[in-house]
């Protein structure tokens, strides 16, 4: 685990919006009159920018989130977190406003969640740590996995479902993604062809586009926080819910699973028996499916991603690409 692993060196996709105490003082308005004491910008995620406010009197600190991304990821959140509150831990949204008339882009005022991301326990090496919380995000999944949707589709307000379009389903989307320039120049001829040829050897191990739950399509320890409570270690909050759509559980498998063959075996066991801790069986190729649904991800990172950009991130997710189809026969 001595290479930079789980996201550790990539670049962000946009850079970070300072904030001044001036104006999170005009943010938290509607929230709070209270005096801030300080503002820390958290340097985690790859898009959005997010700031810990503190304040002078004994107030519990804030969240102030703000959405440089994707507007609609705002009110999508905040649908999210109504539907999974009771069961699975995230941050609450104390306030919000999408409007962008006082400030230019989405915020919301959420909740501070001590804790830890899951990704600095698997730095730490603590294997005790590590086996807990592979365990509980196994866990969650499965419950996750339990909130079923009609049909598989995007999100739009208060999780109304777009259904794909027919270049969106599984197959047809990889098979375009496959033929842009901007993949076809970070994998380069012998890594593309040989990807081809695995996806339509392995088509039909992809799942039905209308089995559908809640996806959250950005499901690995980078954006898990967890805490010690006595002995134990437990998930504080699953973060970042933005990109989740009504999807396959394997998706969100496979995004936990992608750096699993750097990792000691015993954090891809018990993130599994978390899954089927209650009953629930796999299926029996279930790791190929994670990982061909992690490599539909691997490519389209790529795509939005170019070696020129982000070069960093560029390439962790090529050597991804090629550790998964060189592994593909221990699967």
């Amino acid at each position: 685990m001595d290479t930079p692993i789980l996201k550790m060196h990539w670049e962000r996709f946009k850079a970070h919006i300072d904030l001044d105490r001036a104006t999170a003082t005009r943010l938290l308005a509607a929230y709070t009159a209270d005096a801030i004491d300080a503002l820390f910008l958290l340097s985690e995620g790859c898009a959005n920018t997010n700031y810990k406010v503190t304040f002078k009197n004994n107030r519990s600190p804030v969240l102030i989130r703000i959405y440089t991304r994707e507007k609609s990821a705002l009110l999508r959140e905040i649908a999210i977190y109504k539907l999974i509150a009771n069961n699975i831990p995230a941050p609450a949204h104390l306030y919000f406003n999408d409007q962008c008339t006082l400030y230019p882009h989405p915020y919301a005022v959420m909740e501070w969640v001590d804790g830890i991301l899951m990704r600095e326990v698997i730095l730490k090496k603590n294997k005790h740590a590590i086996m807990a919380c592979a365990f509980e995000a196994g866990h969650y999944l499965n419950i996750m996995r339990q909130i079923k949707f009609p049909y598989g589709g995007f999100f739009q307000n208060e999780l109304d479902i777009r259904p794909f379009n027919d270049e969106e389903k599984y197959l047809p989307f990889v098979l375009n993604l496959l033929q842009d320039k901007i993949v076809k120049e970070s994998l380069g001829e012998t890594l593309l062809s040989t990807v081809s040829s695995l996806i339509h050897a392995q088509a039909m191990l992809l799942p039905e586009s209308h089995d559908a739950n809640l996806t959250h399509a950005d499901y690995d320890p980078a954006n898990i926080l967890v805490t010690r409570v006595g002995e134990q270690w437990k998930i504080a909050a699953i973060l970042d819910w933005e990109f989740s759509f009504a999807g396959t559980y394997l998706l969100d498998m496979g995004m936990m699973l992608r750096y699993s063959h750097k990792l000691p075996d015993y954090y891809e066991k018990s993130f599994i028996a978390g899954i089927q801790a209650n009953g629930f069986q796999l299926p029996p190729q279930w790791k190929k499916q994670a990982k061909l649904m992690d490599l539909l991800c691997l490519l389209q990172l790529t795509y939005y991603n170019p070696v020129r950009e982000r070069p960093k991130l560029n390439r962790d997710v090529v050597s991804l690409i090629a550790d998964t189809v060189n592994d593909w026969d221990f699967f």
